[in-house]
C-alpha cells in the first residue's frame, strides 16, 4: 500500500523550511547588491539633509545591514511584507492583486505542457525507432531551439497585425464595447491569454517529452508489458495502463523544472504581452530598486517551487505503489 510516513513527511518539512531560509538569505543579499537605491527616486532638490535622513529612517535605511536581515527574516516568516514605495500600497496588495493573473496564465501553460508532451512522449517511446518517431522528434528539437520570446513576437505579427484574430495585449479588452456578462468576459479572457499561451506552450512541452520518450522505451522491454501482451490486452491497453504509468516517475520528477523554467519565463513573456502578473511587477520593482517588492515577488515564487516539489514526493507513491517513502 503506498504510504509516506509522518517522520519521513517532517523531515522534507524541516528541509523545505531549511531551503526557503537560504533563499531568503540570498534574496536580502542579491536584492541590496545592486547600485543605487529607491528612495533616490524620492529626493528632490527642495529636501535637505534632515529630510533625506528621515526619509532613510522611515524605510529602515538608516539600520546597520544585520539589522535589517533580521527584520527581514523574522517580517517574512510572519507574512509581513513592508510597503511599496513604488506603488504606494502595502505589499501584500500588490503580490495578491497580481498573482492570480500569473497563476491563470502559467498554470494553463503548465496543464498544457504536462498533458501535449507525456502523451506525444509516450507515443514516441512505443513507436522508437520508426520514421515517425525520428520525423516528430527531430521537428520537435527545432521548435525547443527556439527562444519563447521571439515566438512570441512571430505569433503577435501573425495573428494580431497580419491576421487580427486575437489580441496582443492585457488580460481584458480596455473600453469594451460590448455588454459585460459571465460569457462575454470569459470569451474576452480566453481571447487575450491565447497568444502568450501559445507561446509559452509551444516550446516548453517537448522538455516533458524529451523525458517520457526514454522512459517509455525502457519499460517497454519489463516483463510486466510481455505478460500484458501475453493475455491478449489489446496493444493500447498495454501502451496506457501498463507502461505508460511507470514511465511517468521521471516526468513527475521534470515537472518541477518545467515548473521554474515556466515561472522564469513569466518574466518575459508577461512584459511582452503586458499581461499583467507578477512578473511585470518584477521588472517594475527590480527597475525601480523597491526592495520590498522584488523580495515579495521572489519568495512568493520560491515558495511555491518548494511546495510542488513536497507535492511531487506525494505522487511519486501514486505513480509506483511500490515506492514507500520513510516506510519501515
Amino acid at each position: 500500500m503506498t504510504r509516506i510516513s509522518a517522520r519521513y513527511l517532517g523531515k522534507r518539512l524541516v528541509v523545505s523550511y531549511l531551503t526557503l531560509l537560504v533563499i531568503m538569505s540570498l534574496l536580502f543579499v542579491l536584492i541590496r547588491s545592486m547600485p543605487g537605491s529607491f528612495i533616490g527616486s524620492m529626493i528632490t532638490p527642495e529636501l535637505d539633509q534632515a529630510d533625506i535622513q528621515q526619509l532613510r529612517e522611515t524605510w529602515g535605511l538608516n539600520e546597520p545591514i544585520w539589522r535589517q536581515y533580521i527584520d527581514f527574516m523574522l517580517n517574512y516568516q510572519t507574512g509581513d511584507f513592508g510597503r511599496s514605495p513604488t506603488y504606494k500600497a502595502p505589499v501584500w496588495d500588490v503580490i495578491i492583486s497580481r498573482l492570480p493573473r500569473t497563476l491563470i496564465l502559467f498554470g494553463a501553460a503548465f496543464i498544457v505542457q504536462f498533458i501535449v508532451g507525456p502523451l506525444v512522449g509516450m507515443y514516441l517511446g512505443w513507436w522508437r525507432g520508426t520514421r515517425k518517431d525520428k520525423s516528430i522528434f527531430t521537428s520537435s528539437l527545432a521548435v525547443y531551439s527556439m527562444p519563447a520570446f521571439w515566438l512570441a513576437w512571430l505569433f503577435i505579427w501573425l495573428f494580431n497585425y497580419e491576421l487580427g484574430w486575437l489580441p496582443s495585449t492585457y488580460m481584458f479588452t480596455k473600453f469594451a464595447q460590448f455588454d459585460w456578462t459571465v460569457v462575454t468576459i470569459v470569451t474576452d479572457v480566453l481571447r487575450h491569454i491565447a497568444l502568450p499561451l501559445i507561446s509559452i506552450a509551444f516550446v516548453s512541452w517537448v522538455g516533458a517529452m524529451l523525458v517520457m520518450r526514454p522512459a517509455m522505451n525502457n519499460v517497454t522491454s519489463e516483463d510486466y508489458v510481455f505478460l500484458a501482451q501475453a493475455k491478449g490486452l489489446s496493444e493500447r491497453t498495454v501502451m496506457i495502463k501498463h507502461a505508460a504509468r511507470n514511465a511517468l516517475i521521471p516526468v513527475a520528477t521534470q515537472a518541477i523544472v518545467g515548473l521554474a523554467f515556466l515561472l522564469d519565463g513569466s518574466v518575459i513573456i508577461e512584459n511582452v504581452f503586458s499581461w499583467p502578473g507578477l512578473g511585470q511587477v518584477i521588472v517594475t520593482s527590480v527597475l525601480s530598486r523597491d526592495y520590498p517588492v522584488s523580495q515579495a515577488a521572489f519568495f512568493m515564487l520560491a515558495v511555491l517551487i518548494i511546495v510542488m516539489r513536497l507535492v511531487t514526493d506525494i505522487a511519486y507513491t501514486y505513480l509506483d505503489p511500490r515506492i514507500k517513502f520513510g516506510g519501515d
